[in-house]
């Protein structure tokens, strides 16, 4: 029976390997794809924070925020190498706005270390066709 077991725990192996080499899409590929049937609107320095506001952190380059049929697409100056997929933001803002100059903490959301902090830059508003 165990001649068996070895080519299927083979296989297994194998197909794992393969799965954990597979390029994952970078921070600028999933912005792309977030963006397709979006057409780029007015470039703004700030955008009124609300509860009914999505949010999504691009990996390494920023964030987009969601409203309605607008995305605000937020590229942190110099980018944010420290933000990856196991890190989520942190801001602390004195207004209902979030604004360029704002400072984003990097913690890893499972630990709860901060791991660095990105600064906010301009926001570009994005609009879905009709």
């Amino acid at each position: 029976m165990s001649r068996w077991i070895a080519p299927f725990v083979l296989f297994g192996l194998v197909a794992g390997a393969q799965a954990a080499s597979a390029p994952r899409p970078t921070g600028e590929a999933k912005l792309q794809a977030m963006l397709k049937g979006y057409t780029v609107g007015a470039t703004t320095s700030c955008v009124p924070l609300a509860p009914s506001m999505e949010s999504t952190k691009i990996e390494g380059i920023g964030m987009v925020y969601k409203r309605g049929r607008t995305l605000y697409v937020n590229r942190f100056d110099r980018g944010c190498p420290s933000l990856d997929s196991f890190k989520s933001i942190v801001t602390r803002t004195p207004s209902t706005q979030l604004c360029r100059g704002d400072i984003a903490r990097v913690v890893d959301f499972i630990t709860g270390i901060e791991g660095g902090s990105c600064v906010f830059g301009d926001f570009t508003a994005y609009q879905k066709a009709k």
